[in-house]
């Protein structure tokens, strides 16, 4: 599976930001995918499936809605990703 670490290095504006809204939308994917991992396990987990359509909607709408409008070179960038991590980041191509 995909390093987060990795893509937090790729798409940091500097060597501490974790603020930006890459990094957001990277670390977001990845408690979706740790969500989505546990409610596997956890069906009857109403709260688990609550925080998991919150982020989904968070993510889908307010980061990348954000990122293609204030800077769309690395929306761009984030598109043109490998199919396995596009379908990690939730972006539909």
């Amino acid at each position: 599976m995909v390093q987060t670490a990795e893509l937090i290095k790729k798409y940091q504006l500097h060597e501490k930001d974790t603020g930006s809204t890459a990094v957001q939308i990277i670390l977001l994917s990845k408690e979706i995918e740790n969500l989505s991992s546990h409610f596997a396990k956890n069906k009857k987990d109403k709260g688990a499936i609550r925080a998991l359509i919150k982020k989904n909607q968070k993510r889908g709408y307010s980061f990348y809605k954000y990122l293609k409008k204030n800077s769309p070179e690395t929306f761009q960038k984030l598109q043109n990703e490998p199919k396995d991590l596009t379908k990690f980041l939730g972006i539909k191509q």
